[in-house]
């Protein structure tokens, strides 16, 4: 049995330090790109949380676009109708005060000459 067992000792110690195939690091090496790989991984997390905001913040700006649009169009009827209340109350040509002064002074001046050509 103290055969086996120094002899499993043995191999244990050969075994343990077995030598670098590829790349080897040291443990502060280890330690670094640990920290490097968790502090990417933060900044994926945070990314990921930009990209839901600025996902919400493109669909808030897509529905403000829509009622925009929707308000251009209103603000478009209200200039039309506009136009044509502005047709509406327009006074029309008969509605002219002077026309009505020098037809009235036309029309006095007028009878005024044909009583002074009664006989």
């Amino acid at each position: 049995m103290r055969k086996l067992l120094s002899i499993l000792v043995i191999f244990s110690f050969l075994t343990s330090q077995e030598p670098c195939i590829g790349t080897c690091y040291t443990e502060e090496e280890e330690q670094n790109i640990e920290l490097h790989i968790t502090t990417i991984e933060s900044q994926i997390e945070l990314s990921k949380e930009e990209i839901v905001l600025l996902n919400d913040l493109i669909t808030g700006y897509k529905l403000n676009d829509s009622l925009n649009v929707s308000l251009i169009g209103d603000y478009k009827q209200q200039l039309v109708f506009k136009e044509e209340m502005i047709d509406l109350i327009k006074p029309k040509w008969y509605d002219n005060k002077y026309l009505w002064f020098f037809g009235g002074v036309i029309f006095t001046s007028g009878a005024v000459m044909l009583a002074g050509q009664i006989d």
